[in-house]
């Protein structure tokens, strides 16, 4: 059965409550027992398949056998996700790791990194692609990435987000990136008729779009992230923590762990994805799907990473990185990794 039942869970939350994790003072610590009080977190997104953890945990009772009870709270266009947190309108949001949110943090925002979220997979399948318009392919004036510089490329978030930064990778090692070019913030449903009137020349383009541009003619994948690459996680404000946010993170756990093999595109788990996303569960089925990291830690590696691609843009307002231990908390991903073993 998946998930256990709540007498295991609740053993295991003893057995690794008197784990000593250190934790930056901006998040209250784990407490010593499991208070299995009835809690409320209120969780904000925009509906996507990165968050699918998430939404398997709500739909398979993982949260709800842990007394916690997610109130969904849908990030509006134009609403900053990392202010509504920074002003206690929301507990957790998920979302990529913006030049906003290192901004935030440098600036002494009351929040930090929990966990990782969404991964490029590592099987071939590539839910993220570089499209580059194939009049331009066809007629010879891009033979190599190279041949970008100085072109248009369309961005959902431009320059400072989560996309920014993996069409940065993308990008990597042909000699251009994203200074080179003119970036314009594109929602990835319009990306296919900017390709056809001419107004961009390349894409950093999400399946299932990135699929049906190349389908219709309009655009061929020409590069994409690394494997193994995360860029976007869970964000913790400072009045959650102690059981509370341990068990909202081992519910998470639990649900990223559920997708893992054949599950990760079974008909349940396609189901609840469609409920969330309103994408339909045909669709879904043609989208490679993302991999997640089994305890959803915190991703040191990609953290450095997206602040140098900020940095190279000229989006961050401080001067030197900030290192993955001031602005994360792994005590939840470590406790709740070994409360599931």
């Amino acid at each position: 059965m998946r998930g256990g039942g709540v007498a295991g869970i609740v053993i295991a939350l003893v057995a690794v409550a008197a784990c000593g994790v250190s934790t930056p003072d901006r998040i209250a610590v784990p407490t010593p027992t499991p208070d299995l009080t009835p809690v409320t977190v209120k969780v904000g997104h925009v509906a996507s398949t990165q968050w699918a953890p998430l939404y398997v945990a709500i739909e398979r009772g993982y949260f709800q056998r842990l007394d916690v009870n997610v109130q969904l709270q849908a990030v509006r266009l134009g609403q900053d996700p990392i202010d509504l947190l920074s002003r206690g309108q929301i507990d957790v949001v998920l979302t990529d790791f913006s030049a906003t949110m290192f901004n935030g943090l440098a600036a002494g925002d009351k929040f930090a990194v929990a966990g990782s979220m969404a991964a490029i997979p590592a099987d071939g399948g590539m839910p993220v692609e570089l499209e580059v318009a194939r009049p331009l392919l066809d007629q010879g004036k891009v033979k190599t990435l190279a041949d970008l510089k100085g072109r248009k490329i369309a961005i959902e978030g431009g320059s400072g987000s989560g996309s920014g930064y993996l069409a940065s990778l993308a990008l990597q090692g042909s000699g251009v990136g994203l200074a080179d070019m003119t970036v314009i913030d594109l929602a990835a449903t319009s990306m296919e008729e900017a390709f056809k009137i001419g107004s961009i020349d390349a894409a950093l383009a999400p399946a299932p779009y990135a699929m049906t541009m190349e389908k219709d003619g309009v655009s061929v994948a020409r590069g994409a992230p690394p494997s193994g690459t995360t860029w976007s996680g869970v964000l913790y404000g400072d009045k959650l923590g102690g059981s509370a946010g341990l068990r909202f993170f081992q519910a998470l756990v639990r649900g990223a762990r559920d997708l893992t093999g054949p599950d990760r595109t079974s008909d349940d788990t396609l189901a609840i994805l469609s409920k969330y996303t309103g994408v339909s569960p045909d669709v879904l089925k043609t989208m490679p799907p993302y991999d997640w990291d089994q305890a959803l830690k915190p991703d040191p590696t990609a953290l450095v990473g997206l602040q140098t691609s900020y940095r190279a843009v000229g989006l961050l307002k401080y001067a030197a990185n900030l290192p993955a231990s001031h602005i994360t908390n792994t005590t939840y991903s470590k406790r709740a990794a070994s409360a599931l073993r």
